[in-house]
């Protein structure tokens, strides 16, 4: 290992947070720097990392780098041993590389053009991106001087993005042709100010079954945009369309790109994917409005192991609000945390159809007043070490785990939130039925609304049954042309009538 025999010297730890990582405009060879900052214990040397987010010479990498600031104090060569690392939610590691006895001039630096794979960070996006936030940590030792205290720095950056999520209908698909194209304009919600214009059509120059959008950019504030979409079949489900990315400029104001799905097999498929020949659309373009915070959040001298252990760990760094969980709390929900993660001392395992999660039957108790009744029946030695869980996903079991043991919830979408929510009321986990019951309520949008009140009128739940009923009539016009509305009739017609029937009760 580079970076030897450092377990018994002081160290400097900086924790870099970077909010909406996915969302930086940088193409490859370009760099995102850190705030700076001070080492009072390195001759009051001054630093800062940068990340080139698409690599040095290839976006397939991630790229980092430790920098001496030009005008950094101290002697003209300081000579240092450093280690910059990803870390996850719980503080491990998730990516480390290091370099030992570097010798640093002022304005020089020095690092990782192939640090980790673009494709694993975002394929791994619960343990990289919890929440969209990209963490790293760079831990600094003076090669050849002692240092007498230990200290850490706490910064954050955090990239703007505006997002919109919006429902596109083309009616009377099939007859579209070459000579054809659909608008749909978007506007800023903050300013009411074009954003960009969307056009479907079929390209001139290709196969006339190739299915395109060009994108107009009326707003030459907007560098960088995202753009995904997803087809709405008949049943209601999301076929996945693919996602894109577009840098605009004063030079390139337009840009396109092909869905994944042909014409062809749209009108192969005409009964599943085109209901009464209309093609549904859900998109959400969300474009970077530039780094709306950075600077440093917190500095610490003299700090015990166990302080800089505690505050490495993302969800216990002060956040912008100012808000900090408390530290002791953190090492339980860590340590029970690993105790079921590397299966040590468990005595059951929760067995899904292709997945089996080791776990402790004194805490599912605890947490559980359903698996407390297993535990105290004959079930226990029924099930003797395994509990059969079919009707949960592996995904599932796995963050309602995470719940029970450490009180915590990765980054939800409403289809996870819906099936948390069925299985804490299954097992009668209060608190996370709660906060899975908070998340459908403030995310209701136009495509999921008739899906979160058959869920609601299903398990009996009139706080979200009443939720999703006035959000419908408050966009009653959009939400009763859809397909989403047209299914919940054939679903539950009732229902669907007792909704509408509100809007005339007094």
């Amino acid at each position: 290992m580079a970076c030897q025999n450092n377990t018994n010297r002081k160290e400097f730890t900086f924790i870099w947070i970077l909010e909406n990582f996915e969302y930086c405009w940088q193409k490859t060879g370009n760099s995102l720097k850190s705030p700076t900052f001070i080492v009072d214990t390195f001759e009051r040397t001054k630093w800062s990392l940068s990340i080139k987010p698409r690599g040095y010479d290839s976006d397939r990498w991630i790229s980092l780098y430790l920098r001496r600031e030009e005008d950094s104090k101290g002697s003209a060569t300081i000579e240092l041993d450093y280690e910059i690392a990803f870390v996850a939610s719980d503080g491990s590691e998730l990516t480390s590389q290091s370099e030992y006895k570097h010798t640093f001039l002022k304005d020089g630096s020095w690092g990782f053009p192939k640090f980790e794979e673009r494709e694993t960070v975002f394929a791994k996006r619960s343990k990289f991106l919890p929440q969209g936030v990209l963490t790293m940590r760079c831990r600094m030792w003076m090669s050849k001087k002692k240092v007498k205290k230990d200290g850490l720095c706490i910064a954050r950056t955090r990239i703007g993005v505006e997002r919109q999520t919006f429902l596109w209908r083309i009616k009377k698909f099939s007859t579209f042709d070459v000579c054809r194209e659909k608008t749909y304009r978007l506007k800023s919600t903050s300013d009411d100010k074009p954003i960009v214009s969307l056009n479907l059509c079929f390209s001139k120059n290709r196969s006339s079954h190739t299915i395109f959008i060009k994108f107009v950019n009326s707003n030459e504030s907007i560098e960088f945009s995202t753009f995904q979409s997803s087809l709405v079949d008949a049943h209601g489900e999301y076929v996945n369309c693919g996602k894109q990315e577009f840098w605009f400029s004063p030079a390139i104001r337009g840009e396109e790109c092909a869905l994944s799905l042909s014409k062809d097999t749209l009108m192969d498929n005409k009964s599943l994917y085109l209901p009464k020949d209309a093609l549904t659309l859900h998109c959400e373009y969300a474009f970077y409005t530039g780094v709306v915070f950075e600077g440093v959040e917190a500095t610490n001298y003299g700090c015990s192991n166990s302080f800089i252990t505690n505050n490495m760990v993302p969800e216990n760094i002060k956040t912008a609000s100012g808000e900090k969980s408390n530290s002791d709390t953190s090492d339980l929900k860590t340590d029970l945390s690993s105790l079921q993660k590397e299966n040590i001392l468990c005595d059951v395992k929760l067995c899904t159809d292709s997945e089996a999660f080791p776990a402790h039957w004194i805490i599912l108790s605890a947490r559980s007043p359903v698996f407390r009744a297993m535990f105290k029946s004959d079930m226990k030695k029924k099930a003797k070490d395994r509990i059969v869980i079919e009707d949960l996903k592996p995904d599932i079991v796995r963050r309602m785990l995470l719940y029970m043991y450490t009180d915590s919830l990765e980054e939800l979408q409403w289809q996870t939130a819906s099936d948390l929510y069925v299985a804490a009321g299954k097992y009668q986990i209060m608190s996370l039925k709660n906060k899975c019951t908070s998340f459908l309520k403030t995310n209701l949008s136009l495509s999921n609304a008739c899906k979160v009140l058959l869920l609601a009128d299903l398990h009996q739940d009139k706080e979200i049954k009443s939720a999703a009923q006035d959000f419908i009539l408050e966009n009653d016009k959009s939400i009763i042309n859809s397909i989403e509305w047209k299914l919940l009739m054939e679903a539950n017609v009732s229902l669907a009538a007792e909704t509408m029937l509100l809007r005339y009760k007094e």
